[in-house]
């Protein structure tokens, strides 16, 4: 009996956790100068944090698709400067990051300069990644019409296209002063972003909030009974007694991560911060 809970347990989590669906947006289709994108159903906006960042297609050829040129992109070509820096923001799906192709030279187009590039991943505006290259960066147009690959996968050494996030945060350094984003694959995650941060049910017996949470939560419940908190592997790690009103629980002893809640009315996914 336990090991077919244990198996239920584990494909429920497959299920929550691994879909996903793999999209590359390469902006052929977006407006000249829009701060949004839509890729696979969900809105991306495009926030400028230094400089001004905007879809690109007044300079046909000038992209790259991952295998040959194309012609819109996001880029600040009427303002590289310094530290320049924009993000990637839905408020609709979370997602993953899996690569991106990047322009990067000075404000004259010479890529023979010395520049970093520092990428971050955000969920609910907290970092969940940040890592800084400082090297192999293409210093002429080349065979890839002057983009470097940024894989998530292989990034400093490190894998990072695993880690859901809501914001992409792109920042110039050093002499990178104009930037060019195009071909952006990206994963689709199965994770909605819920108005007020707050989870529900759809018979709305019972919600959770706030959602992610630091550590302390409340559990409102019209009902009582029992709650158990699993990990990823179908571990159980905490159980609950939830009584019929306001719970107020902590899982601050918990590592940062996803977690399943799972109850007598249904599962509820919840994130530590």
């Amino acid at each position: 009996m336990k090991r077919t809970i244990f198996f239920a347990i584990c494909s429920l989590f497959i299920s929550i956790f691994s879909f996903g669906q793999t999209s590359t947006e390469q902006f052929e289709t977006e407006s000249h100068s829009s701060a949004s994108f839509t890729d696979n159903g969900v809105i991306f906006n495009i926030l400028s944090h230094v400089g001004t960042f905007d879809i690109q297609a007044n300079y046909p050829g000038t992209g790259w698709n991952g295998t040959a040129n194309d012609n819109r992109y996001i880029d600040n070509s009427a303002s590289a400067q310094a530290d320049a820096s924009f993000s990637i923001k839905t408020t609709s799906n979370l997602f993953k990051v899996n690569r991106f192709w990047i322009f990067l030279s000075n404000t004259s187009l010479n890529q023979n300069v010395a520049g970093t590039l520092t990428i971050t991943g955000k969920l609910s505006g907290t970092t969940k990644f940040t890592q800084t290259k400082t090297t192999g960066f293409a210093t002429g147009l080349g065979t890839t019409n002057g983009y470097t690959l940024i894989d998530m996968t292989n990034l400093n050494g490190q894998n990072y296209s695993n880690i859901v996030i809501d914001q992409l945060q792109v920042t110039l350094g050093g002499a990178f002063t104009y930037g060019g984003f195009d071909s952006f694959t990206w994963v689709k995650d199965s994770g909605i972003v819920l108005a007020a941060n707050e989870i529900k049910s759809q018979k709305s017996k019972l919600s959770i909030y706030p959602n992610p949470t630091h550590g302390s939560f409340i559990i409102n419940s019209n009902e009582n009974g029992k709650a158990e908190i699993y990990d990823q592997t179908g571990k159980i790690v905490k159980s609950l007694e939830v009584k019929q009103g306001e719970n107020r629980e902590d899982i601050s002893e918990l590592p940062t991560g996803t977690y399943l809640i799972q109850t007598s009315s249904g599962s509820y996914k919840i994130i530590k911060n």
